[in-house]
């Protein structure tokens, strides 16, 4: 029954997410080294259901696309679960977008200006370039998430 679950999520996520396949896998990887997820359940409290791959009464195990795209994987708390949400991570990455294209116009006029414009310059503002095109991704995933989710 979890195989089934897990592949109904594949089928309709597969056609509105680009390199899905890439994503998954990342997901897999990022599910598999996370320290909430036990090798079962993730002590990680969704209030959406669409997001997991098998639901108990324990709690849930993720499909990967929920771990590529949440922030608490490098996060380390000490509470024995945590309550959230798709919102709550769409809240996040468009909080940091925000964040990293400030940074990103900040370091452009210092590019421009002839006096500032320096190699470390010019290698941060491509290291937010790709933050944003990740950060970016992450959030039409998670919309296309919080749209499935509307329907379940």
């Amino acid at each position: 029954m979890e195989n089934f679950r897990e592949l109904i999520i594949d089928a309709v996520l597969s056609k509105r997410i680009k390199n899905f396949k890439d994503i998954e896998s990342e997901g897999i990887r990022k599910r598999n080294i996370c320290s909430y997820f036990n090798g079962k359940i993730c002590r990680i409290k969704f209030e959406e259901s669409v997001v997991s791959s098998w639901l108990s009464q324990e709690g849930i195990t993720p499909h990967p696309v929920l771990c590529y795209i949440c922030p608490y994987f490098s996060l380390k708390e000490e509470e024995e679960s945590i309550k959230s949400s798709l919102f709550d991570i769409y809240a996040y990455y468009a909080k940091l977008k925000e964040s990293v294209e400030k940074e990103l116009q900040f370091i452009e006029s210092r590019i421009n200006n002839f006096v500032y414009s320096s190699v470390s310059l010019r290698r941060r503002r491509e290291e937010l370039i790709y933050l944003l095109d990740d950060i970016n991704e992450k959030i039409k995933i998670t919309t296309e998430l919080i749209k499935l989710s509307e329907y379940s």
